[in-house]
């Protein structure tokens, strides 16, 4: 029976590799990748029975979403060729990476095998770096078009967390020119002057991540990378709801 296994490679090169990820490269009939580090690509094609780049896949359509589908459809092709199928991606493998993700989902519900493993996301990188406590507070991570296109209501109480800025408002990956639409949109919960964070991981162990503190006027202004994940504080205290306190029968001195 064939057997997919979708793996990730983290944010840091080669060290954010698991060893279970490892092994499970090294003994697959064959490798596909899609990662964005030269050294890890080297590694993968050095360690790998067999290996294929998933970059002329990805890179060959305009619209992201076609480029996703593309992928998968490659992916569900490839699992039916060989015994043992890894697919390795950037980061967490289900992390705004639907490709390997709907590929497994199809191949279970076939009746086939696959499975995920997991792995560093830039949010991860992204907890340590800043020092944060995601369960203080709570969290609300989301993608910058999402967040604007359905109106999302933000708790600002909360952290909040948007992905793929760079890319705000478009489908063909290219770079936005409508930040300003997200600005203002954020302006909505937190006033101008309003300290966010311009966050990016290092690729390589020998690089600092970018920890850029800008206000919140300046989000469009500012240089937006491809990488560039922006984090914005929690503002204010929340207050103890004195229904649900005297519910659970709690006191607000034994909370943590």
């Amino acid at each position: 029976m064939n057997k997919l296994i979708v793996v990730g490679s983290g944010i840091k090169s080669i060290s954010h590799l698991t060893e279970e990820t490892k092994q499970v490269i090294q003994s697959a009939d064959k490798v596909l990748y899609l990662v964005n580090e030269d050294n890890l690509k080297q590694w993968i094609q050095r360690e790998a029975k067999n290996s294929e780049s998933l970059d002329s896949i990805y890179f060959s359509s305009e619209k992201r979403i076609e480029a996703y589908q593309s992928l998968t459809n490659h992916l569900i092709e490839e699992y039916k060729k060989v015994s043992i199928l890894c697919v390795v991606f950037y980061g967490h493998p289900t992390v705004f990476a639907d490709s390997a993700l709907n590929a497994v989902i199809q191949i279970k519900k076939n009746g086939g095998d696959a499975i995920i493993l997991p792995a560093v996301s830039a949010q991860d990188c992204l907890f340590s770096d800043l020092k944060i406590d995601p369960g203080n507070h709570g969290c609300f991570s989301i993608e910058a078009t999402e967040l604007v296109l359905f109106e999302r209501q933000i708790d600002i109480h909360s952290h909040l967390i948007l992905w793929q800025v760079a890319n705000f408002g478009r489908t063909d990956g290219k770079k936005s020119n409508k930040l300003s639409i997200l600005k203002d949109y954020l302006c909505e919960y937190f006033s101008k002057e309003y300290t966010i964070c311009l966050y990016e991981a290092p690729s390589l162990p020998t690089q600092q991540p970018r920890i850029e503190w800008i206000t919140l006027s300046y989000l469009d202004k500012s240089l937006i990378n491809p990488i560039t994940t922006v984090y914005v504080p929690p503002s204010g205290k929340t207050e103890v709801s004195s229904k649900y306190l005297k519910l659970l029968e709690l006191k607000v001195e034994d909370l943590v």
